[in-house]
Formats: C-alpha cells, structure tokens, sequence
C-alpha cells in the first residue's frame, strides 16, 4: 500500500487539486457570498502573475514592432542613399555639361587676325605624363582635315602646332616643349624674336639688348613661318635680363593659355598662305 502510494503520489496529489476545485467551485456557486474570500485570495496570488504576463506581452510587442519599423526605415534608408547618389552624378554630369558649353561659347567667341581660316573643335583626350607641358593628344585627325604643320588655339591664345596625325586623333606640341621655335613679336616695341619652350613657360631667342622691354609686355605672333595668323596672343614677359654674350636678352614669358588645364581647342584646318 504504501509502495503504491509512493509511486503514485503525484497523481493522486493532483486528482485531491481537481477535486478540491470542482468542490469549490461548486460551493461558490451555491453560496457566493460565504465563499467570496477564495475568489479574492484567486485574485491577489494570480493578478500579479497576470500583470507580468500582461507587462511583458505588451513590451514584447513593442519592441517587435520596433524592430520592423526600424527594418523598414533601414530600408528606406539605402533606398534614399541610392536615390542622393543618384541625383549627386545626374547633377554633376549637368555641371560638366553646362561648364563645356561655357568653353565652347567663349571659343565660338575668339576673333583671331584671320577669321576667314576654316577651324574645328577638338578635345584633349590624352596627355604624356612624362611631357606634360610638351604634347597633349587631340580628337580630331586626318579624317577630319587635320595634318601636321597646323596651328592649335584657344579663346586665350595660342597653345602649339600638330606634330603628328592619324585618322582620328592628333598629338599637339606645345609651345611650352623645348622643341618647339616660333616667330613672334613684340606688341609694343614691335621687335621680332623667336619664342621657344622651356618647360612650364618661354623664352625670347634673339631679342637685342637695345630693345627697351617691360614686365607683361604682350608677345604676340609675327605672321611669319606660314602656321598662325599674325596678331594672335602668345603670352606676356615676366622677367628680363642682360644675356651671357651681352648681344641679346634674356627675356621669360608665360603662355596666355593655362596649357596644364587645357580640355577643348581650335585647330585651324588650313595654313595662313593657303
């Protein structure tokens, strides 16, 4: 018997609950009023488990809806990025647009001394690092008229001559290249030298140590050579001195054009002489 009720106990410890619940609320439904103490002790131990449940449920909730209102806003959050991005390029390729029209307004503008010699547009598509003020390289070539021998300007002034030319593309020396030997003249003294490159500026080649010269006096081109108009804008002097031989100055000028930022030029599709 009590083996039986060892093993047992559990069960019929829980029978004994239900029973006495059943008995309860039996009791309770005969006779309120009597028995109205069990239901207010029911209701002060279960109303604070309630209240947790309740509590925490409630938190729970909240903190779910939380959790996928911020993933909804995460998402609009990339969704916005990608938006700003967007309108951030479609706003810069605008400004490019509009600063490449102003160039080409103010080059459709130039009135060099010979208007009458056919030009054309041409951007700079390539540049040689290691000659940086020496060559830049041209969209335009022989398909389009261009060959070697022809002068390349801008609204500024003069920037080279194309030194050689494929069926698109050209590659311009600058008069900046220590190869490069033009004619030119001074704008006021009216005296005529030969300006060659010396990196990033020029320099004046025969010019007599009997011609008066002022810092930004213009150097202008002289017509002579066949390859720019006379009176177009070459630069200004920046400094001047008593050569070694004493015959000739040394005379420095800075190019009218910024030739380290060039991006669109004119080159003139045929020679001064015709």
């Amino acid at each position: 018997m009590l083996s039986f009720l060892g093993r047992y106990h559990h069960a019929i410890e829980l029978t004994a609950c239900l029973l006495a619940g059943v008995a309860l609320l039996s009791a309770t439904r005969h006779d309120a009023d009597r028995f109205a103490w069990i239901e207010e002790v029911s209701m002060a131990l279960v109303s604070p488990v309630e209240r947790v449940v309740t509590t925490t449920g409630h938190a729970v909730r909240d903190r779910w809806h939380r959790y996928v209102h911020l993933g909804h806003l995460v998402e609009e959050d990339a969704a916005l990025r990608k938006r700003v991005a967007a309108l951030e390029a479609q706003l810069h390729r605008e400004e490019e647009i509009e600063q490449e029209n102003e160039r080409l307004a103010r080059l459709l503008h130039l009135a060099p001394a010979r208007t009458d010699l056919p030009m054309v547009v041409a951007r700079v598509i390539g540049r040689d690092a290691s000659r940086w003020y020496g060559a830049v390289d041209l969209d335009r070539g022989v398909s389009d008229g261009v060959h070697t021998g022809l002068a390349v300007i801008t609204h500024r002034g003069i920037v080279g001559v194309v030194h050689r030319a494929s069926a698109h593309a050209c590659r311009v020396r600058l008069i900046t290249d220590p190869a490069s030997a033009l004619p030119v003249l001074l704008d006021e003294q009216r005296a005529k030298c030969i300006l060659v490159g010396d990196g990033r500026l020029c320099r004046l080649k025969y010019l007599e140590t009997g011609v008066t010269v002022g810092d930004g006096e213009e150097v202008i081109t002289s017509g002579y050579g066949n390859i720019f108009p006379k009176g177009l804008r070459v630069g200004r002097i920046i400094a001047a001195g008593h050569g070694a031989n004493r015959l000739f100055q040394e005379v420095t000028v800075a190019p009218a054009v910024d030739l380290a930022r060039l991006e669109e030029v004119f080159i003139f599709l045929e020679l001064p002489g015709g």
